[in-house]
């Protein structure tokens, strides 16, 4: 009966056009089904073929083997990916940077820790994008510690209280110590650890480098299970498992003699055992980076679970089966998945943000009414959208227009309070110039409504403002403007992005000085990295520890510096790609460090 309806489907289908109406009526459910059973059937005869006649002795034979080859690869891969964990320590250590760092701790120099603990954190960062694998580093000296600014130090565990020091002390080298849940920082991560004392020139002690890799990614670089029932893992020289392992098999793997008898021996191999009843195959292959072992177990059953015996009289089925299959499953399945490639190419028109594409089809089963669903959800996705844009158009507009408009009334009361003085002293040419500047001030700094404006107006707008003050801090300061090329000053800008950088310098820089004050703004780019900065250095009283660090991480509440308010325009015009820098020490000045794309978001 089974035989007689995929017959009947196939006759309405070789028909002709005029009776394909009757299988356009049919549910797409039941054209799946009819098709499965019919290539279901054939797969079946095929595989009695090739499965149990062909290569059944050659799976039996070379079971092992294979096995074997991808054990080793796995024990490659995994060395070459920690020799390249290695090599990225090593060139992390070599960083002036880093050596800079030694120099100090070695001449127990701590003043200029929070420097150093800037710089590396650059080199943290470049360390984790080389890899991945990284969690995180960690570096002990007698001057600090160093770690990534992004992380939450443990402070309830120090380093010389862990068992990690412990360790690092018993072997005085560069070890390896299996997973365990990270003492160093919050959050109980599971990793794994190398431990390095650095190579120095310098007379030091004391220093070692913690680079903590991550558990589950290592677990993935060795595979946890793979097809055909092999489970691998990871052991140490004392056959402990290197990470938390939870695969029962595995584990009672590692209670067997066999196993412990392996470990250690520095070699690759594999062998049989018996284990309750049953025998494993057991593959094995150590690496060459330290005293780990890559292990993978399998069922000897379960690689032989599919040999069954089969009678060669299907053989002659077999090949008939796989001549119908030839002449008709060619046209059978494109008859079927017409409508899916259909609704297939609409979608990928839709990822590639084409909203105008649509689905079209003569039939009237589930699939095509999916697709007319998938229709009616595009128009509505592409009123919502029209609908979102022009709410976040007047939304940042709004948000932008009301961060700039903020100005400090004092600025404007101590001007005209100057001006005032000056013509009461007759210096009127110092007021008409004053009033000049203030008036081109404006003119600039209102920009016509417009927020963006150019760098070349932006630089005439903080020009005339330190003009301004330079009337009201007479022979307080001097300053100096460089810009590295001349198409620089054409890029557009948020408007007053300087003023209250230099404002800063004068207010909270110069604050206890009389005279002597220099101020330098420069501009640079890298075309490179399609980039852009502004830098702007004083050379006052530098910013205090504390209020440097709230700065750094908190700018929205920078007690009177306004980076905060500066910060949140530049991320409304750009993004996230639009980055702002301090570096300041107290009495070293301070330089604060605009960084822009080539082009607005």
């Amino acid at each position: 009966m089974g035989r007689d309806i995929i017959g009947n489907r196939l006759n309405d289908y070789l028909l002709g056009r005029g009776q394909l109406r009757v299988i356009n009526k049919l549910s797409f459910r039941s054209k799946l089904r009819t098709a499965f059973l019919g290539i279901s059937l054939l797969s079946i005869l095929i595989t009695g073929i090739f499965s149990y006649s062909i290569t059944a002795s050659i799976m039996q034979d070379n079971a092992l083997k294979l096995t074997q080859d991808t054990v080793v690869k796995s024990a490659q891969n995994l060395d070459e990916k920690l020799s390249k964990l290695m090599l990225v320590t090593m060139t992390f250590m070599l960083n002036h940077s880093f050596e800079d760092m030694l120099r100090d701790a070695a001449s127990r120099n701590y003043k200029d820790y929070y420097t150093h603990m800037t710089n590396m954190d650059n080199l943290f960062s470049q360390a984790k994008m080389a890899e991945p694998l990284i969690h995180s580093i960690y570096i002990s000296t007698p001057i600090g510690e160093y770690y990534p600014l992004t992380m939450n130090r443990n402070r309830a565990n120090p380093f010389t209280e862990t068992a990690l020091y412990e360790v690092m002390k018993q072997e005085k080298r560069n070890v390896w110590i299996e997973g365990h849940e990270d003492p160093l920082f919050m959050g109980n991560q599971r990793v794994l650890s190398l431990i390095l004392q650095p190579v120095t020139e310098y007379p030091i002690s004391e220093v070692y480098v913690v680079v903590n890799i991550r558990e589950d990614g290592l677990r993935k670089q060795v595979g946890v299970e793979t097809e055909g029932g092999s489970v691998r893992f990871l052991l140490n020289i004392d056959a402990q498992p290197v990470y938390d392992e939870r695969n029962v098999l595995a584990l009672q793997a590692m209670k067997s003699e066999p196993v412990s008898r392996i470990v250690g021996k520095g070699t690759s191999g594999y062998e049989t055992y018996g284990m309750d009843g049953e025998t494993y195959l057991l593959n094995y292959a150590e690496l060459g980076i330290n005293d780990w072992t890559v292990m993978a177990i399998q069922s000897k059953n379960h690689i032989l679970r599919d040999m069954i015996h089969v009678k060669w009289t299907i053989m002659w089925i077999a090949i008939v089966c796989l001549f119908v299959t030839w002449l008709v499953s060619g046209a059978f399945t494109r008859f079927l998945l017409r409508p899916l490639h259909s609704l297939l190419h609409v979608m990928k028109r839709v990822e590639r943000n084409d909203l105008s594409a649509r689905f079209a089809s003569l039939n009237e089963d589930e699939l095509a009414q999916v697709g007319y669903r998938f229709n009616r959800m595009l128009e509505q996705i592409v009123l919502l959208i029209e609908e979102v844009k022009e709410a976040e158009t007047g939304k940042r507009a709004t948000e932008i227009k009301a961060l700039s408009a903020q100005m400090d009334p004092h600025f404007l009361y101590n001007t005209l309070n100057t001006i005032y003085w000056k013509l009461k002293t007759k210096k009127v040419e110092d007021s008409q110039q004053m009033i000049v500047s203030l008036s081109r001030l404006f003119q600039l700094g209102l920009n016509k409504g417009q927020e963006m404006t150019t760098l070349e107006k932006e630089l005439e707008h903080v020009k005339q403002y330190l003009a301004l003050q330079s009337f009201c801090y007479e022979n307080l300061f001097e300053y100096t403007i460089r810009v590295e090329g001349e198409w620089l000053r054409e890029l557009e800008v948020p408007r007053i992005i300087l003023q209250p950088l230099v404002e800063n310098s004068i207010l909270h820089g110069f604050k206890r000085m009389d005279s002597g004050g220099q101020i330098d703004i420069s501009v640079d780019s890298d075309e490179a990295l399609g980039r852009w900065t502004i830098r702007v250095s004083d050379n006052g009283r530098g910013i205090d520890g504390d209020v440097l660090l709230l700065i750094t991480c908190r700018p929205e509440q920078d007690n009177g510096y306004a980076l905060g308010n500066l910060l949140s325009r530049l991320q409304l015009c750009y993004g996230d790609k639009a980055v702002l820098a301090v570096d300041s020490a107290a009495g070293q000045g301070t330089t604060v460090i605009l960084t822009l794309p080539r082009e607005g978001e």
